[in-house]
This record gives structure tokens, sequence and C-alpha cells, in this order.
């Protein structure tokens, strides 16, 4: 089943147009890492994808369900509850982790699943618990977010997400702001949630983490998709000219 079916997407900020008819297909249990130079669109496609950002013509159909279509004249949008049921579907995950300083990770994890899913409170506390073991931080249930480093906070972040019981999480360049050891713990617990067949879209500079774990490799550049394919197609065999020097750029 298809997760995600973005078709022929525009976007544009005044006068910038910084999506410019883009395709992407994302099937269940893919990882699909989308790479490329910044300024390329790709957090932009992201934030299009859960409606953070909306689009000004394309098709955008989430988990079986149309967030937005096209009518030839722009797109329009699924009725305001039923878009933010559709976004819902998916977890997001940004550079900044975006805690709630105020409350403990424990609180941080039950907050939306108990106000947003209003989803029993004492359910909701067993649920997150198991998550944070999934993530290595079952001592930390208790403590703010400030006494943890920046590893753990996006671990606590993933965690978060994934409390909501989305069917595709969505990352962010979640590594861009965490120095290399902590880059480590992040990209850890990611590998295990492909290897849980979790469908994800991670925009990234990883590119070990997208050489070794996605099954689709999107290189954006430019407001375009320029090559999309296996990471044996786009690393070991690139034949798109803009990919091919953006690969020889970051090696050096």
């Amino acid at each position: 089943m298809k997760k995600i079916e973005a078709r022929n997407i525009y976007k544009r900020f005044q006068n910038l147009e910084v999506l410019k008819g883009i395709d992407l297909e994302v099937s269940e249990g893919e990882v699909v890492a989308v790479i490329g130079p910044s300024g390329g669109g790709k957090s932009t496609l992201l934030r299009c994808l859960n409606k953070l950002e909306t689009i000004e013509q394309g098709t955008i159909i989430i988990d079986g369900e149309t967030l937005a279509k096209d009518t030839g004249k722009g797109a329009e949008y699924a009725s305001t509850e039923d878009a933010r049921r559709i976004a819902c579907k998916m977890g997001m995950v940004f550079q900044q982790f975006n805690l709630f300083p105020h409350m403990t990770v424990l609180e941080n994890l039950i907050e939306a699943p108990v106000q947003v899913q209003k989803r029993n409170k004492a359910e909701v506390i067993k649920e997150a618990e198991i998550l944070l073991e999934k993530v290595g931080l079952s001592d930390k249930r208790d403590v703010y977010p400030r006494k943890l480093s920046g590893g753990q906070q996006q671990r606590v972040a993933i965690a978060r997400a994934l409390a909501m019981k989305p069917a595709i999480m969505l990352f962010d360049e979640p590594t861009s702001s965490l120095d290399p050891e902590l880059t480590g713990e992040v990209l850890r617990t990611m590998r295990e949630l492909a290897e849980e067949k979790m469908t994800m879209v991670v925009v990234t500079h990883e590119m070990g983490f997208a050489r070794e774990v996605a099954t689709k490799v999107v290189f954006m550049a430019d407001g375009y998709v320029q090559a999309c394919g296996t990471p044996e197609e786009i690393f070991e065999n690139p034949t798109n000219e803009r990919l091919k020097h953006f690969l020889n750029v970051i090696k050096k």
C-alpha cells in the first residue's frame, strides 16, 4: 500500500518558487532518504506533506486519504477537521527538539495522546514507558529536558512522535544540531525503527544512513527531484550530472 503519494507539488514563498512539480511515492515499510544541497526544497517538502506549509498546486494522499487535490486552478484541501486528522497519521521529528521545557520527559510523551487524541491516561503512561525503554531512556522519565544531552532530547522527541501511533514518521535533519557522538545515538534509534518496518521519510545529510538504511534515496536540488533510486543506483552509479557534482563535493 502507498503511504504517501505526492504529485506535481508546487510551493512558493512570495516570489521564490521552492518546489517545482515534485513527485514522491512512499510505500508501506519503505525508508526514503531525501538528500541534496541546502536550499533545494527538502525540508519544505516534508512540511507540505503534513500541512505545516500549504501548497499552491498538486495532490497529496496520505495513507489512502486525500489531504490536498489539484483542481486545475490550484490545490484544494480537505476540511480543517479532516486535514488535521490526516496530518496526525504522520509523526514529525525536527532539527530542534521542540520539547516542552516545563514538562518532564514522561509528561512530554503523554501530553498529545491524552489531550489531543483523548486516550486513557493510564494506558498512555504504560505505552510511554515502553517507548522510553525502546529509545534507551527509561531512567529519564521524571527528568526535565534541560538536564538531557542533545542526543537524549532528540530520542525523547522521537518517542513523543511515536506516542501518537503514527502510520508514517517524518524526520527533518534530526541530527544536524548534534555532535558526532550524539548523532550515533539518534541514528541507532532510527535504524531500529527501520528494522521494525516503520514507514519513514528522512531528510538527512548523513550519507552513511542513506546508503545503509534507506530502501530508496531521493536527490533534490533547485526545487526538483533530480534523481530517485536505490542507494546503489544513487551512490554507486549516478547518471544525473547535478547528483554527480553533489556527491563529488561532499566527498571532499
